[in-house]
C-alpha cells in the first residue's frame, strides 16, 4: 500500500489546513512533553518520565485546540481531542526512531489495545483501499458518525531534536504496534540545542567624578 507522504513544508501546511490545524499547535504539544520529561530526575519512578511526557503533550494539545472549538474525549480511558464537527480525532503516542523521517516508516513504540484497534477499523471504513473495503454495508453503517483518528507521533531523538508527525493509522503489526499508515504529515524538527549566543557587555561612557574635600 502506498502511503501519502507530505514531507515538504508547503504540502504539510496544506494537509494540516485541510484538517483545520497548523504546525505550531502540534509542535507546542510535542515540546511540552519533552520539557516535562526533561524535568524528571533519577529519583522519579522509572516509568514516570515517559508517562508525564505523554500526559503533558495531551494536555497542551487540548489546551491549544480548545480555543478552536475542539473538545476532549476520554471514552474507554483513551484520551482523544475531537474537532467541532465530530469528524476528526487526535491522540498522542510515542513514535519510533523513524518518526518524522521521509526515508523510513515509523511505528508506535508500544503495542496498542482493543480501543485503538477499534479506531483503526473506523479509519479503514472511512478510507477504503484495495483489500480494506467494508465487509458489508451493515458494518459500514455501524461506523458512520464516528471520527477518523489521527496520531500525533512524537520522538525525542538522540541527536538533540524532537521529531513529530501527524499520521493516519490503518493497521497494527503482529506485535500490536501501529505500523500501517494511510497518510503522514511530517512536521519540522525542533532542535533542542540553540545556536550559541555571544554575550557582550555594553560599552559605558567614562565618567569623571570630582572629589572635593569638605571644608
Amino acid at each position: 500500500m502506498q502511503t501519502v507522504l507530505h514531507s515538504d513544508s508547503i504540502s504539510a501546511a496544506q494537509a494540516l489546513q485541510r484538517l483545520g490545524l497548523d504546525e505550531e499547535v502540534l509542535l507546542t504539544a510535542a515540546r511540552a512533553g519533552y520539557l516535562a520529561r526533561a524535568n524528571c530526575t533519577a529519583n522519579h519512578p522509572p516509568l514516570y518520565p515517559s508517562f508525564v511526557a505523554w500526559g503533558e503533550a495531551v494536555r497542551v494539545l487540548r489546551d491549544g485546540l480548545a480555543l478552536r472549538g475542539w473538545t476532549r474525549n476520554n471514552q474507554k480511558n483513551w484520551p482523544r481531542t475531537v474537532n467541532p464537527e465530530g469528524t476528526i480525532a487526535i491522540t498522542v503516542a510515542t513514535g519510533s526512531e523513524a518518526t518524522g523521517r521521509a526515508d523510513d516508516s515509523p511505528t508506535t513504540t508500544s503495542a496498542k489495545g482493543p480501543t485503538t484497534v477499534e479506531a483503526l477499523e473506523v479509519n479503514r471504513q472511512q478510507y477504503w483501499l484495495p483489500g480494506l473495503e467494508p465487509v458489508s454495508a451493515d458494518q459500514d453503517d455501524e461506523e458512520e458518525g464516528k471520527p477518523v483518528t489521527w496520531i500525533l507521533l512524537v520522538h525525542h531523538a538522540r541527536n538533540a531534536e524532537i521529531r513529530a508527525e501527524l499520521s493516519l493509522p490503518l493497521d497494527v503489526a503482529h506485535d500490536g504496534r501501529v505500523s500501517v499508515w494511510q497518510e503522514r504529515i511530517l512536521l519540522r524538527p525542533l532542535p533542542l540545542d540553540g545556536e550559541p549566543v555571544a554575550v557582550t557587555a555594553p560599552t559605558l561612557p567614562e565618567i569623571d567624578v570630582a572629589v572635593r574635600r569638605k571644608a
